[in-house]
This record gives C-alpha cells, sequence and structure tokens, in this order.
C-alpha cells in the first residue's frame, strides 16, 4: 500500500531538483563562482550536472505517480544523489575542498538520502507485503 507521506516526499524531492536543474542550466557561472569561493568562473562539467539533476527530478516526479510499481526508480535516485557528491568533488571542483562545498554536498545530495531510503525501503517492503 502506497503511504502518502511516500509521494509527498517525492514530489518535494522532484520539484527541488527540478528548479535546482535550471538554476545550473542557466546561471552556472553563479553556482560555479559560488562553490569554489571565486577560485573557478567557468567550468563546462556544470551543464552536465544540470542535466543529471533534471533527470533525477524527473525520476523522483515518474516514482510519484506509482511508487511501488517504480520502486526502482526511487533506487536510482538514491544511487544518484550518493555519487553526485563525488561527481562535483572530482569534475567541478577539481578536488578543491571549500566550506560551501560542503554546504552544497550536505544540503543538496546529503540531505535526500534519508528521505529516499525510506522511501524505498517502504516501497519494497509493501510489494513483498503483497
Amino acid at each position: 500500500m502506497v503511504q502518502p507521506w511516500m509521494r509527498g516526499v517525492l514530489l518535494i524531492g522532484a520539484v527541488y531538483n527540478i528548479a535546482w536543474a535550471l538554476f545550473l542550466y542557466w546561471k552556472p557561472g553563479s553556482y560555479i563562482k559560488w562553490i569554489s569561493e571565486g577560485e573557478q568562473t567557468e567550468n563546462p562539467w556544470v551543464i552536465y550536472q544540470a542535466i543529471g539533476v533534471g533527470i533525477i527530478g524527473l525520476c523522483m516526479f515518474l516514482s510519484t505517480l506509482y511508487p511501488i510499481k517504480l520502486r526502482w526508480l526511487i533506487v536510482l535516485t538514491f544511487i544518484a544523489k550518493l555519487l553526485g557528491g563525488l561527481f562535483v568533488y572530482q569534475l567541478i571542483m577539481e578536488a578543491m575542498f571549500t566550506k560551501k562545498f560542503m554546504f552544497h554536498l550536505l544540503m543538496n545530495d546529503l540531505v535526500w538520502l534519508i528521505p529516499l531510503f525510506l522511501t524505498s525501503w517502504a516501497a519494497f517492503k509493501s510489494q513483498n507485503d503483497r
């Protein structure tokens, strides 16, 4: 059985990630200057990050419709959020560590791991209870 909170978490995550992807796509320079604390002004990988975050948002939105049936999309978004920070660290930050990067990593990727894990766990549990 689909719990109402599952759809709520996924819908909030979808809207958040799509909005973040649009910001990254339209303002990559602002993002890279902020996250690198002025060390970088341009990085072509930010556009690919925007595309990836948009795909994550789309997967979360599709999972909102049928969370139990599309539970593997929830797992995929969990893995993408888990590995997304490594992508940003290696390709965008070029192995540079800043306080703003840590804030970004915590607020944009790691904070979503717990709700995504709980949602996927509940979806798999509901499937097994059938």
